[in-house]
């Protein structure tokens, strides 16, 4: 794989949404690993800003992740679960669950 993208280290970037960013991948691009960007929280025009920055940063191969899930359903009956579970960690740190 390292061959067929020209990279020169075996570095795959980590590709998390919120945190990478095209500046990141594009450096890591540059320095020879394969940089990623990940839009998977983005909207569509967030998506295609970082792509076209990235593009302009380096003309190397990088990694764009995009995720696909289907939108969580409330279940209140898991979700109070859930919270009477971490009830004594709330606890331990001074801290409320959620309401």
């Amino acid at each position: 794989m390292f061959d067929s993208l020209g990279l020169s280290l075996p570095i795959f970037q980590a590709p998390m949404a919120g945190v990478s960013t095209p500046a990141l991948a594009a450096a890591v691009s540059n320095a020879g690993g394969l940089g990623s960007i990940g839009i998977g929280a983005s909207d569509a025009a967030t998506a295609a800003r970082m792509i076209a920055e990235t593009r302009d940063a380096t003309d190397r191969p990088f990694h764009v992740n995009v995720f696909a899930h289907r939108t969580p359903q409330p279940d209140p009956a898991v979700e109070s679960a859930w919270i009477e579970a971490m009830r004594p960690l709330f606890a331990a740190f001074g801290a409320e669950p959620p309401a």
